[in-house]
């Protein structure tokens, strides 16, 4: 049985441009989401590794995609019902933008995947300084 998991990211910037460039261009993902990214139609293809050695890859349709707001992908090995979602808003109070993260796994898997997404936006901090 999948569990939702959601998760809130604070970003150090006022720009949604450059935030929805981080989210949703094959770019912007592979600065901080995975080694390499490439986008034909709504497939998405993820690399981790080097490519001409050992390397991970796995594939996402897009299933949502609202420009300035998120984009939804389901794993294409995973359940039907089951989708990861980043979504960005602006904070008033701050007036910086946040990732909302919206992800699935097994109760097993839980703590894993949370620690998974905080890498990822470690790496997305040191490495665009967002």
């Amino acid at each position: 049985m999948s569990r939702k998991i959601e998760l809130e990211y604070e970003l150090k910037t006022r720009s949604g441009s450059a935030v929805w460039t981080l989210i949703s261009t094959p770019v912007g993902l592979k600065k901080w989401l995975a080694d390499d990214v490439m986008m034909d139609g709504s497939t998405a293809t993820f690399i981790w590794g080097d490519p001409l050695r050992e390397h991970d890859t796995h594939t996402a349709t897009v299933v949502e995609m609202e420009k300035n707001s998120h984009i939804r992908l389901r794993w294409d090995s995973s359940d039907v019902d089951s989708y990861w979602e980043i979504r960005m808003f602006h904070s008033e109070i701050a007036g910086n933008y946040h990732l909302a993260i919206t992800d699935f796994a097994e109760d097993d898997d839980h703590e894993g995947l949370v620690q998974i997404w905080n890498q990822n936006i470690e790496r997305l901090h040191c490495i665009t300084g967002v």
